[in-house]
């Protein structure tokens, strides 16, 4: 079981397992802000109550800064469940787009190995523009 991220009649299709989709959205959560992008990444360290609890805290005190205004669909992005039908619409991939696209990933991967040719985030930058260019919003399930 995994994630297949793509919007209608595009060209681009990503499948991975959930680690991936998480990594996807820690990769863009550092885009956005170093300190947020690292704090999120603690996000799949919270097991119980409390660890939710504390990090909801921290996360709200970093957001609580005016430069995080106009990222709201962008936050909704990374804080929406997994495999759950998500959507968001074409002015957020142009947000994600915009975050992302002079952001160095290393060779970092977020679908499935076995399929990758390594240039995941390449192809995902082209895929964000297409759904900007087209109207189209992308969907994950």
């Amino acid at each position: 079981m995994g994630y297949e991220i793509t919007a209608n009649g595009s060209s681009h299709c990503f499948r991975g397992g959930y680690g991936g989709f998480m990594s996807l959205r820690e990769n863009i959560a550092k885009a956005l802000d170093k300190e947020f992008g690292n704090h999120y990444a603690t996000l799949s360290r919270c097991f119980r109550e409390e660890d939710f609890d504390a990090f909801n805290k921290k996360a709200n005190k970093i957001l609580s800064d005016a430069k995080f205004n106009g990222y709201e669909d962008v936050l909704d992005f990374l804080y929406a469940p997994d495999g759950d039908g998500g959507k968001v619409s074409y002015k957020t991939c142009k947000k994600i787009y915009d975050l992302i696209k002079d952001f160095d990933f290393k060779g970092d991967i977020f679908t499935y190995a076995a399929h990758s040719d390594w240039k995941d985030y390449e192809h995902f930058k082209e895929f964000l523009l297409e759904c900007y260019s087209h109207r189209r919003n992308m969907i994950w399930s």
